[in-house]
């Protein structure tokens, strides 16, 4: 004799709950305590149910879209390295059935909570924060929250924040090696102070100066500017060339700000890597097209945005519960750096 399949009926009754509370368990829902939440799942686990998936998408009312937001900068959606990691998240996401709604985490929308909005209401299933700065406060909330989200290419120390990101520390590795092993010894730095990656990037890489086996360099660094632009690294290689003398190398901390120092360069008849040597960070398309090529440390930002994409939908999809990945990085050597000058 064949046992009849159990429905959501009789999972309701049995558990002594009404139906739409039972379809709130079922989808996750953030509104439902844990309490509820285990007495219902109980009775799902004993006769091993599963409700019908046109039945749970109507009761969810998922709206199988995924909410990115991004930085508040000046011409943002014309950001390279935005660019990149948005296309990335956009492939992935159409590839799954999600469409993607798209954000500025501007003062409105962080004042008015509608991060937190879109998700208790459904409009959204999921968010992702692209670069999110070391003031972006507000991002505590999700500590506690039942709200499924992702920090991309960036990360809170000291908070149980999700994360996707390249690993900011072993870049720094990879560049202060390559540096100090062509024998540059003063080096200026163009830091971004308001990530933490960006402050990662920038202690680690002078640490290794500090304790270089082969004889410890003197690193001068200087802010790059809350938007890691070209403009940003211009005025900063400018301030590096007029205030420290005999440096050899320049290490920006992005491609952007390096191009800024290349083109500082030129407009001084200066030239690179003949009289300075400039490094870079995350390998954009415009980094093999410049003349010289930039040696950088490649971050392959469009694989980031896949990979959160990823991360992001398995959450919602209750796959799993957490995340903090860190992407591996590798350095590109061109024709920006060169042994240092005797």
């Amino acid at each position: 004799m064949t046992t009849k399949r159990k429905t959501i009926k009789d999972i309701a009754k049995e558990s002594g709950f009404s139906l739409s509370t039972v379809s709130l368990v079922l989808n996750n829902h953030p509104r439902i305590s844990q309490a509820t939440r285990e007495q219902v799942m109980t009775v799902v686990k004993k006769y091993n149910f599963y409700p019908n998936s046109a039945a749970r998408g109507l009761a969810s009312k998922s709206s199988k879209t995924l909410s990115v937001v991004i930085p508040n900068l000046t011409r943002v959606f014309s950001d390279i390295y935005l660019g990149e990691i948005i296309s990335g998240i956009y492939e992935r996401a159409t590839s799954q059935g999600y469409k993607i709604l798209l954000d500025i985490a501007t003062s409105q929308f962080i004042k008015s909570q509608e991060y937190t909005k879109l998700l208790a209401s459904r409009r959204a299933d999921g968010m992702l924060f692209i670069a999110s700065d070391i003031h972006a406060d507000y991002l505590s909330v999700f500590e506690s929250s039942p709200y499924n989200f992702i920090l991309v290419n960036h990360l809170f120390p000291g908070k149980k924040l999700n994360f996707v990101s390249v690993d900011y520390a072993s870049s720094a590795r990879l560049a202060a090696e390559h540096l100090l092993g062509l024998g540059h010894r003063r080096i200026g730095l163009i830091a971004g102070t308001n990530t933490h990656t960006g402050l990662q990037f920038r202690d680690e890489f002078l640490r290794i100066c500090k304790s270089w086996p082969g004889g410890a360099a003197s690193v001068t660094w200087v802010d790059g500017g809350e938007e890691w632009s070209q403009r940003g690294g211009y005025a900063a290689t400018a301030k590096l060339m007029s205030q420290f003398n005999g440096l050899t190398a320049i290490m920006a901390s992005n491609d952007r700000m390096a191009l800024g120092a290349m083109r500082w360069m030129a407009d001084n008849r200066r030239d690179v890597p003949g009289s300075i040597s400039i490094m870079g960070v995350d390998d954009i398309q415009m980094a093999t097209f410049v003349n010289p090529g930039l040696s950088t440390i490649r971050h392959d930002l469009y694989q980031v945005g896949i990979e959160a994409c990823n991360r992001l939908v398995q959450l919602v999809k209750g796959e799993i519960t957490e995340c903090s990945d860190l992407l591996p990085t590798s350095l590109v050597v061109r024709g920006s750096t060169s042994r240092a000058a005797k």
